[in-house]
């Protein structure tokens, strides 16, 4: 289980390392299914966890990036603990973002989008406890005259009510909410940090 679980592990490795090197090489060689050899600007996505060379521009490997089984064997029989959830989402994280700062622009956007109906959800709960109070004092109004308040004034302003309990209950899980992306994020932030580490240590 634990093998497998970082065989997940590193490939995604190897696509992050992919894409960190993109910049900085001219050339890439690598293999298709068929054993043919390449050399190309770029590795295609499906073909970055067989490994590949880094060519520099007078034709040496400056860089050989190893395919996932390579790295696998190469951690002997002390693979990382890792569970095969966590590696699953190791990978998908590495496939999303290409940076810190994708990410950190991603989790403002997020916060953004709900900061935006947390305000609307308080314009909102606003506008009725001003209807409401409109309603209550219509309402008491006709008990002075001891008139008997109408059935459609009374059904307006328990749905008035029920309304703004809604709203309320919205503006809670939407505030709670902003606090979660913020942990989340973060979360994501700092296990980004430690793949890059840990592909940095592999390209050494």
């Amino acid at each position: 289980m634990f093998r497998k679980c970082c065989l997940y592990l590193c490939i995604a490795l190897t696509s992050l390392s992919a894409s960190l090197h993109a910049k900085a090489a001219d050339l890439y060689r690598w293999q298709d299914d068929k054993g043919n050899v390449h050399y190309t600007d770029r590795v295609p996505p499906e073909y970055v966890e067989q490994g590949y060379r880094v060519i520099s521009e007078q034709g040496l490997t400056i860089q050989t990036i190893r395919s996932s089984m390579e790295e696998l064997a190469a951690q002997g029989d002390k693979p990382a603990q890792i569970s095969k959830e966590q590696a699953i989402k190791d990978r998908r994280l590495l496939m999303t973002y290409g940076s810190e700062d994708e990410i950190i622009a991603a989790r403002e956007r997020k916060l953004e989008d709900v900061q935006s109906l947390i305000e609307l959800s308080r314009e909102t709960i606003s506008l009725l406890e001003t209807q409401f109070r409109q309603l209550a004092k219509e309402a008491g109004d006709y008990e002075k005259q001891g008139k008997a308040i109408p059935e459609a004034l009374l059904t307006q302003v328990a749905a008035t009510r029920r309304k703004i309990g809604k709203y309320q209950a919205r503006l809670q899980e939407n505030e709670t909410g902003l606090e979660n992306i913020k942990l989340e994020y973060d979360s994501d932030l700092e296990r980004f940090r430690q793949l890059v580490s840990a592909v940095e240590k592999l390209d050494h």
